[in-house]
């Protein structure tokens, strides 16, 4: 293998090896409580000045963002939701997975060489306007290996009503 594809391959087998049994570390957004769980290994970007939540990297590519949001159109989970799904089709994304429930919603699709993740949610019995997301951003061929750090983090996201 050639010292660029041999360490691409390295990282993914690390982490391969590390969604199986990674250390997961909290964060928790300071402005609106917005709580998740991200691999311990991820790297932490600067955070935004609005201080709305965090990003987390890696070397091959993936991000995870976690943040917290207002329902600024106030329409409620349904209408925020159909909102962001013009977004992320005008930013050219091809939505092909978009289930919802009580209180929350899944976003995925692919763009190019690009998979997205997006989970939303407002704690059910909640009558406020705070919403909570955890959304990955990954390169498709690491599609298998970033399957674990999906299940763990969307299940792990958690937040007060707001």
């Amino acid at each position: 293998m050639g010292g660029r594809l041999q360490g691409a391959f390295c990282v993914s087998i690390m982490m391969a090896a590390g969604a199986a049994a990674a250390e997961w570390r909290p964060y928790e957004n300071p402005r609106f409580g917005t709580y998740a769980e991200v691999p311990a290994s991820f790297a932490s970007e600067p955070p935004p000045e609005n201080g709305d939540g965090q990003r987390f990297s890696t070397p091959t590519g993936g991000t995870i963002a976690v943040y917290g949001s207002f329902d600024f159109n106030g329409g409620g989970l349904a209408v925020y939701r159909a909102f962001l799904i013009e977004t992320l089709k005008g930013e050219g994304w091809s939505l092909t997975y978009m289930p919802s429930g009580a209180g929350w919603f899944v976003l995925s699709g692919v763009r190019g060489a690009e998979i997205l993740y997006h989970r939303g949610e407002q704690p059910l019995g909640c009558g406020g306007d705070l919403f909570h997301h955890i959304e990955f951003r990954y390169p498709a061929r690491d599609k298998a290996l970033w399957a674990p750090f999906v299940e763990h983090g969307a299940a792990s996201l958690d937040g007060p009503c707001g």
